[in-house]
């Protein structure tokens, strides 16, 4: 076969998948991404149980929600890679080339999330969700030999979440908390993809269940008499629990820390049909974000705009008798995320 062209054109490609995925999951929410991620004193529809699960009061008798969300960096070069490693695999080495031209660089990032909420009686939820992560930090060529050399690692989580909310008597306080069921499993895979098509493993290939993780979450709602002004704060995995994946003999894929995140917002209705609202995530770390966002209601439209730390924001809604046809994204360069409303009914 010709060797001599896949040196020509990528003279071994090494591509290292990272471990690192502590806070890369994607977030459901709709209305909230499109808010800009001012969402913490919002929190009024069944994805409350993700951003402050005090919100449950705030819903209707019954309500269920089934949602997908997905994020990604560098998502052109993610398909370009793609695209590379066919071309490989076919022998293509004229498409491989173009591939190349066209640039690939890390990183490189895919996270989509699917949830589930089922909330009753604006005091009890019971949620779940799917968040997935496949991650390129690292692509560059070097002159080891006439193959692409490939470390993939997938991590997958599957938190359970059942939800609790109650008004303080005689009281503007409502507070909420989190109990979550933590699964997961995490994939890891190094081999060679030679220039005939073959592929060569160099290590084990390894998959992991995870160790069965409990977290849990707590929101408070602060909503004074006679005021406009709705306030919130969220604390999320608050005694900062491991998620453990026992048969990894990597050291950086042995387990997931869920970091302790607060998160504190306020929401004005002053306005008839006008919602703003205003958030700082992680305040309590380096990393802190602000967000600020609104909702005009038009019945049975609802748009929605945002900033999410500086990144625009958009939304919309659509009532279709008791169903709500929701989309929402957020405008970041090369790392975009959207959100999908697949199915809201309430009642």
């Amino acid at each position: 076969m010709k060797l001599t062209e896949l040196a020509a054109i990528g003279s071994g490609i090494l591509l290292l998948f990272s471990g690192t995925f502590a806070s890369a999951f994607t977030l459901p929410g709709t209305k909230a991404l499109g808010m800009g991620g001012a969402f913490t004193a919002v929190a009024d529809d069944a994805s409350c149980v993700f951003w402050n699960p005090a919100g449950l009061s705030q819903l209707g008798r019954f309500n269920l929600d089934l949602s997908l969300s997905a994020s990604g960096e560098n998502v052109e070069g993610f398909s370009n890679l793609y695209d590379l490693y066919k071309a490989l695999e076919d022998q293509d080495y004229e498409a491989a080339k173009e591939t190349i031209d066209k640039g690939i660089s890390a990183p490189m990032s895919l996270e989509p999330t699917f949830s589930l909420e089922i909330a009753i009686a604006r005091r009890l939820a019971l949620s779940g969700a799917v968040q997935t992560e496949f991650s390129v930090e690292k692509f560059e060529y070097n002159d080891s030999g006439p193959y692409v050399e490939i470390q993939d690692v997938e991590t997958g989580i599957v938190p359970i979440y059942l939800t609790y909310a109650t008004a303080l008597s005689s009281s503007p306080f409502t507070v909420g908390l989190n109990a979550k069921y933590i699964q997961g499993i995490r994939h890891s895979s190094h081999f060679k993809l030679l220039a005939t098509g073959d592929t060569e493993e160099m290590d084990p290939e390894q998959t992991s269940d995870a160790q069965t993780t409990m977290s849990f979450d707590l929101g408070i709602l602060y909503s004074p008499e006679d005021s406009k002004l709705t306030y919130g704060l969220m604390v999320e995995d608050i005694f900062e629990p491991k998620v453990k994946f026992p048969e990894m003999t990597d050291p950086d894929l042995e387990s997931l820390t869920l970091p302790r995140k607060v998160n504190f917002g306020v929401a004005f209705r002053g306005i008839p049909r006008i919602t703003l609202a205003a958030d700082v995530h992680d305040i309590t770390s380096n990393d802190r974000t602000f967000h600020i966002g609104g909702e005009l209601d038009l019945s049975l439209l609802k748009l929605r705009a945002g900033l999410n730390d500086g990144n625009l924001t958009y939304g919309l809604s659509l009532k279709l008798l008791f169903l709500n046809l929701e989309a929402a994204y957020c405008q970041r360069a090369k790392t975009p995320v959207v959100s999908l409303v697949l199915l809201r009914f309430g009642i």
